[in-house]
């Protein structure tokens, strides 16, 4: 106990040092003085902080939840995860709970957490696990005594120089810990130390120290006797100059032991310079023979004063005082206006500011808040380690305001030219998600790549999202941008060669038609149905130009214009091309000796023959377009990264198909069995060659129309229209505009005649039935 406030035996006040090593728990009342209340100036022990254990205990020192906090934000604000814990085997159980709950919280990782040991066989056991880890920063809760052997062991193999070592309050600034050894080592090392402050008027106090002031102390006397390495006289009486009478004495109602309180500074004092200097007391006379003490001698000249306003524990006790006597300056104004007599009362009400800007308070759980200077081990330029100060942290402030961090004037160990990372496992970029692996913690994990179509836009993401409908993930897979759409226009190069082939093979058939009404009365075309070979040509034009309509932006309507026009073109042909060969198949068989068929008479049967044969493809797409019409589909699963705007293939399309393969099917069966009969310029074999290039095309188009997507799909059809009808237009027209253009003078009524009536006698002579001769050979 440093010191005590009395107040007439009622209320009994005690301001102390709580033992850091010992158990309040165990010790019970006694170990709280029972019937008093007491403030803790230096770091209690986990068991007197209990607040509903011992409600009438108060502490203005920091606590083990403060400490545990504020290193647990430390590592959070650099982006540690993969940690390592060291502590001394006689550190209070409640710490490691609290810190491990602290960095649960922050969502660091534990790489290993072991005791310091004592023995050498233990310690180099421990070096080798600490060598072994991945972990990059080690926190070590420990006093400088346990944790040095651990230190040189690993300094002594010049190895693990490449880790940031975290301290709490323990060894943050020890000077014992700065020799040859270990100060290269611990350069760049962290750690969080209580904020210094000077308390107003302490330095002259202590430089004009006099053992008159403190009446035979026991304490003060014997800290005169090693500071000045003298010894006061043994006689059993007071020492010279010490008086027997009080400074100050207790006559009030309130009043303070000087004399307690003081030595309670001093001692704190000491406990600051001891850990900030591997000075020890001094005397200044160099005789080895300790001389009497006399009293006289000067304080200001010992070195554990060497910087007095270097305070930290001190300044728990100015603080500590200052609360209480604030406490007792409302007691005693409000004891005039009859309030309560309670001290405890109107200490837990103090609202002050402290020297350094901090509040003075106790909350609910009668802890005063307290400010962390962080200190980083830097060497200088004379090879000395020196303490700079570069963040503090406030335990009772709100989160995002506690902590505050210079990291630019942080200076790093030798081994690291910026801010060192200590994880388990590398960040996953944007792209990536994280997988745990089992039976390891969570900071472990892989990075996989996020799935196809779907994008993470965060590091370290546990889960990746889909894009839109109307978008897709970059290469990267870290944004979704819009697809792009797949669609054949005409400004593409293969819109325009499509393009450019449609208006082109228009003309061919245009010109033909052309030439033929222009040679309409000349027998060449006369002898072929003309107005067959016209409605075809007419057809064919029709059909050369329907690929535009492919290259117009897919809708509603121009879906079903597309494959309608498509559709009846073409069956038109092949019913003009189909009437053709029924005509020569009856006109032979009515031409044949004895043959009872007769060719119907008039110029429009074969025309409503050919057009009756459309009206059922026409019927086909009518009902086609009331049941199931065509329409334009936004299709995003066909082409990855794309949106395919195309017409749907509904059953009615394959219908309309399936027609005009039938109806192309028969053609050509009837025109190859008709492709020998004799006529004038007989079509059957041109239109057998036709067909055959017809169904070749369409039979190919089917498999390569649905293996292909988007616009190569579209591109696949418009060619086949292409291709099938420019092999119509060339397999039976050719033979003709070759006749007309090139050699005219076949195309005369002489050669027609006389070309029929060599087919006609060859017809007889192949028909003349057995047993009989020709009259001609008989002459």
């Amino acid at each position: 106990m440093a010191g005590s406030w009395v107040e007439d035996g009622v209320l009994r006040w005690y301001l102390r040092e709580t033992p850091a090593g010992g158990d309040w728990q165990h010790q019970g009342p006694k170990g709280i003085l029972p019937g008093k209340r007491t403030v803790s100036y230096f770091t209690p022990p986990a068991g007197l902080s209990n607040h509903f254990l011992f409600p009438s205990t108060l502490s203005v020192a920091p606590t083990v939840s403060s400490q545990a906090k504020g290193l647990a934000r430390l590592l959070q604000a650099f982006g540690w995860s993969w940690v390592g814990v060291l502590s001394q085997e006689t550190s209070a159980s409640t710490l490691d709970q609290t810190f491990r709950e602290e960095l649960q919280a922050t969502g660091v990782c534990l790489a290993f957490w072991e005791n310091i040991p004592s023995s050498v066989k233990e310690v180099n056991s421990l070096a080798g696990i600490i060598r072994q880890s991945t972990a990059k920063v080690v926190v070590v809760f420990s006093l400088e005594a346990y944790l040095n052997p651990v230190l040189l062991e690993l300094a002594r193999n010049g190895d693990s120089k490449d880790r940031i070592w975290i301290s709490a309050n323990a060894w943050s600034t020890s000077a014992r810990l700065v020799g040859p050894w270990l100060s290269h080592f611990l350069k760049g090392s962290l750690g969080l130390v209580l904020r210094n402050g000077a308390a107003p008027g302490f330095s002259k106090f202590v430089f004009g120290l006099n053992p008159n002031q403190f009446n035979n102390h026991p304490l003060f006397l014997e800290f005169w006797e090693e500071a000045f390495s003298c010894q006061w006289p043994s006689d059993g009486k007071n020492p010279p100059l010490l008086s027997s009478n009080n400074v100050y004495n207790e006559s009030s109602t309130a009043s303070v032991n000087v004399s307690s309180v003081s030595n309670a500074a001093l001692h704190a004092t000491s406990v600051n310079n001891m850990s900030l200097s591997n000075s020890t007391f001094t005397s200044p006379s160099p005789s080895s023979e300790k001389t009497l003490c006399t009293g006289l001698e000067d304080a200001a000249s010992l070195q554990i004063f060497s910087d007095i306003n270097d305070l930290r524990v001190t300044y728990n006790v100015y603080k500590a005082v200052k609360m209480v006597a604030k406490a007792l300056h409302d007691m005693a104004t409000c004891q005039i206006m009859n309030r309560s007599l309670d001290l405890f009362y109107y200490l837990k009400k103090v609202r002050l500011k402290g020297n350094i800007g901090d509040d003075l308070y106790f909350d609910s759980l009668g802890n005063a808040p307290v400010i962390y200077d962080i200190i980083n081990w830097q060497e200088d330029l004379t090879g000395k380690i020196s303490w700079v100060q570069v963040g503090l942290y406030k335990s009772g402030a709100v989160m995002g305001q506690d902590l505050f961090v210079n990291k630019s004037g942080i200076r790093w160990g030798d081994h690291f030219d910026q801010l060192p990372d200590s994880v388990c496992s590398e960040s996953c970029t944007p792209g990536f998600r994280k997988t745990p692996h089992q039976d390891k913690p969570h900071c472990c994990f892989d990075c996989v790549p996020c799935p196809l179509g779907a994008i993470s836009n965060k590091t370290n993401s546990i889960d990746c999202f889909y894009c839109p409908e109307d978008q897709w993930p970059n290469t990267a897979r870290n944004q979704c941008k819009l697809r792009v759409v797949e669609l054949l226009i005409i400004s593409e190069p293969l819109g325009i060669s499509l393009a450019t082939t449609s208006i082109i093979g228009s003309i061919m058939p245009a010109f033909v038609l052309l030439l033929f009404i222009k040679n309409r009365e000349t027998p060449l075309i006369r002898a072929n149905n003309c107005a067959l070979s016209f409605i075809l040509l007419t057809a064919l034009t029709f059909s050369f130009l329907c690929p535009l309509l492919f290259l117009a932006a897919p809708g509603k309507l121009t879906c079903f214009i597309q494959q309608v026009a498509f559709g009846v073109t073409f069956t038109l042909c092949i019913s003009c091309l189909l009437a053709k060969t029924v005509i020569v198949v009856l006109a032979f068989r009515a031409s044949h000796p004895g043959g009872c068929l007769r060719v119907p008479r008039g110029l429009w049967w074969p025309i409503l023959f050919a057009l009756y044969c459309t009206a059922i493809q026409i019927v086909i797409c009518i009902s086609w377009c009331l049941v199931n019409p065509p329409f334009s589909v936004h299709d995003t699963r066909s082409i990855l990264g794309k949106i395919v705007i195309q017409c749907n293939d509904s059953l009615g399309f394959w219908f309309m198909l399936g027609y005009l393969g039938l109806l192309s099917t028969v053609c050509f069966v009837v025109a190859f069995l008709a492709r020998k009969l004799p006529g004038a310029f007989n079509e059957a074999t041109h239109i057998t060659f036709s067909m055959l290039v017809f169904l070749s095309v369409w039979i190919s188009f089917v498999p390569a129309y649905v293996s292909t997507q988007g616009k190569l799909s579209v591109a696949t059809e418009m060619f086949a229209i292409l291709s099938s009808s420019a092999g119509l237009l060339f397999c039976i027209f050719s033979p003709k505009v070759y006749i007309i253009l090139l050699h005219p003078q076949l195309n005369t009524r002489a050669v027609v005649s006389s070309h029929q009536k060599r087919q006609t006698i060859s017809n007889i002579q192949v028909v003349t039935p057995p047993g009989r001769t020709n009259s001609r050979e008989h002459k």
